[in-house]
């Protein structure tokens, strides 16, 4: 079997970003989308790599993050109930095919270099969830403000301020993960 190095990058294409729609409601749906595709298909991914290299504690933050991800996909539903379940957006769909690609690899790669694959994990969960609350959560809040709707834009503000907590959550596991390995350089 041919060894492939699985990058970052690589990692990081699997993440499905919400788009922005014309309509708040197109907006909720892709939200609601990616959340879910978040709880279901990534970080219960991310969780089953970290307990195959024999992190359990990181298995559990990425679990954690996983039914927290569920949650923000239910405070938006509960706003929209007319959403039902979303039409899976080619974005997500894309990313689930591209995670499913890797993951005989990762398996692989997870038996050979265990602790570079968690560090690419988290790594790449960094940069999710700090995409999701610098960047995308913040427009779709100021979507529902210019719609005079504050119950939505309260809503969008809930995930901002929870996404930025996965983003320290994160940091703090990966700056504890590398703390053992830099004391064993030195």
């Amino acid at each position: 079997m041919e060894k492939v190095e699985i990058s970052e990058e690589m990692i990081f294409e699997c993440f499905a970003a919400a788009c922005q729609s014309d309509d708040m409601a197109g907006t909720a749906e892709s939200f609601v989308d990616v959340e879910e595709y978040e709880n279901r298909v990534m970080y219960p991914e991310f969780a089953r790599w970290a307990s195959k290299a024999g992190y359990p504690e990181l298995a559990t933050l990425f679990r954690k993050v996983a039914g927290e991800e569920k949650l923000h996909a239910v405070w938006l539903r509960a706003l929209y109930r007319d959403i039902g379940v979303p039409q899976r957006g080619e974005d997500t769909q894309r990313a689930i095919d591209a995670l499913e690609a890797i993951r005989a690899n990762c398996d692989a790669l997870i038996a050979l270099n265990p602790d570079g694959v968690v560090e690419k994990a988290l790594t790449v969960a960094i940069r999710v969830e700090e995409r999701e609350y610098q960047d995308i959560y913040p427009h779709f809040r100021d979507q529902a403000l210019a719609a005079n709707d504050a119950d939505t834009a309260e809503v969008y503000q809930k995930v901002i301020d929870s996404e930025r907590q996965h983003a320290h959550w994160f940091q703090a596991a990966l700056d504890n993960f590398r703390a053992p390995r830099a004391g064993a350089m030195a």
